[in-house]
């Protein structure tokens, strides 16, 4: 059998379509690890919902529950990464360090506050 004379355009075309093709069927897995791209990050697993008279309500998405409601968009988001690290088991060390600072701190100005008061009354005298 003999093979037809194809124009070179086509040719080029239809190997860029065959890749395309062949893209097309790939996993979204092996496409990423074929771009060099990370998995995607997994979704949280709480979202925090505005209710009204600025409080707000966190839900977890898989089940639809309320798992607590704050008052402030701040606090609500914060009680929600508490219950997301909390669930991941992620009790890292930042966050140890940062509640020793915060301890530290309060310590340090209730000190200051006692010395100021106790100097103010030596003085008096």
């Amino acid at each position: 059998m003999q093979e037809i004379a194809m124009d070179p355009t086509i040719k080029q075309r239809l190997a860029i379509f065959h890749g395309l093709r062949l893209r097309a069927e790939l996993t979204p897995t092996e496409f990423r690890q074929m771009a060099g791209v990370d998995q995607p990050i997994q979704a949280l697993r709480f979202t925090v919902i505005p209710r009204g008279n600025n409080t707000f309500e966190i839900v977890e998405r898989a089940t639809g529950k309320t798992k607590g409601e704050r008052f402030g968009h701040h606090n609500a988001c914060q009680f929600a990464q508490q219950l997301e690290d909390h669930t991941k088991g992620h009790h890292g060390r930042y966050s140890t360090v940062k509640l020793f600072g915060k301890l530290l701190l309060r310590w340090a100005l209730a000190l200051t506050a006692l010395l100021s008061i106790f100097a103010f009354y030596g003085t008096d005298r």
